[in-house]
């Protein structure tokens, strides 16, 4: 019953702000952790006594919430109740340290939502004691950089921060420490933990950085881009598409051009042969026409002009007399073959 009372008065002083041990007791102790790594929360008796048959009682919030409590020998690990739901599994302390006044207690795998004022409390001490730890789980992301646009205006850049904590102050610089006109940043609170945007135009050839401050923590850390910029507006990179880009043009209308000349020339070269050739052809086969033979009828159909054709119906015309006169020829004897037959009979 004792027990119960001395800690309802303890929580009853924390929650209206006040101690026993605030005259007198040390100032708050800044511990640092960076996300998901252990930390030791610090409290020792300046007597170095005895603690294993006291009892000590760990909270968080102006003790509203139990974080881990020893009472000679039981203690949340091992049957006692009270602890917070966040806490359990997570929260230790050192056995062999207890005789030495030593109670301490070790937080696994920290959480952002572990941040915050701890008190440890010696409630049936002679003087109760009481000390506070303030802990700040930290996340100091590395950012990242990009390139989001060359405009007519220049270069944009974007510098992003994930999951930054406590929140930090970023910022634009060129290479010789000066901060740049960026816009105004992007900033969204994800309970604790902070995400955050910075842009900025810049226009010319300089490497840049984007340093992120956490001044809580005394922490600092950047990122760098390199940007180069041809002229007024364009980047390197676009200059060499644009070149790429002229010299395929270039070449291929000088293609074209070579070719259309090329075939003009193989034209004028072919066209004269090719009607030479065929008057070569009409001059022979009108020619040829005068020097048919009779027995070549059909060719002389094949003649060119109206002086080919009628040369071809004169020797159609003609073709049957000149057969008769051949064939009464051949039937009469010739009159050597005559006078001798006559001969012959007279013998």
């Amino acid at each position: 019953m004792k027990l119960q009372l001395d800690l309802l008065c303890f929580c009853l002083l924390c929650f209206t702000g006040k101690t026993l041990y605030d005259e007198k007791g040390p100032a708050a102790i800044k511990v640092l952790v960076s996300e998901g790594s252990d930390v030791t929360l610090p409290c020792s008796l300046s007597t170095k006594e005895n603690i294993e048959q006291k009892l000590f009682d760990w909270r968080k919030h102006d003790g509203m919430t139990g974080v881990f409590m020893y009472d000679k020998g039981l203690h949340h690990n091992n049957g006692g109740s009270g602890q917070d739901e966040q806490f359990k599994g997570r929260v230790f302390h050192f056995q062999d340290e207890l005789k030495h006044g030593n109670a301490s207690i070790i937080i696994r795998n920290t959480k952002m939502a572990d941040s915050g004022d701890y008190t440890c409390f010696f409630p049936l001490l002679q003087t109760p004691q009481i000390f506070h730890i303030d802990l700040a789980v930290v996340s100091s992301p590395k950012p990242s950089v990009t390139v989001l646009n060359a405009t007519d205006d220049g270069v944009q850049l974007q510098c992003e921060v994930h999951g930054a904590s406590p929140k930090p102050k970023v910022e634009w610089k060129d290479s010789d420490g000066n901060i740049l006109p960026a816009e105004e940043p992007q900033v969204t609170d994800r309970g604790g933990s902070y995400d955050i945007i910075l842009q900025t135009t810049v226009t010319k050839t300089d490497r840049y950085h984007c340093v992120v401050t956490q001044e809580e923590i005394n922490h600092q850390i950047h990122a760098e881009i390199s940007v180069d910029i041809t002229g007024n507006s364009w980047s390197n990179i676009n200059v060499k598409w644009l070149i790429a880009a002229a010299i395929l043009a270039f070449f291929g209308l000088d293609a074209i051009w070579w070719y259309r000349r090329l075939n003009k020339r193989i034209v004028r070269e072919t066209q004269p042969q090719t009607l030479g050739h065929r008057m070569k052809n009409n001059v022979q086969r009108i020619a040829g026409c005068g020097t048919r033979t009779q027995t070549e009828p059909e060719d002389l159909q094949s003649c060119s002009g109206s002086e080919g054709s009628k040369t071809a119906e004169r020797e159609k015309e003609q073709q049957p007399l000149n057969t008769g006169a051949h064939d009464s020829q051949a039937a009469a004897p010739p009159d050597s073959m005559k006078s001798q037959e006559h001969l012959e009979g007279n013998f």
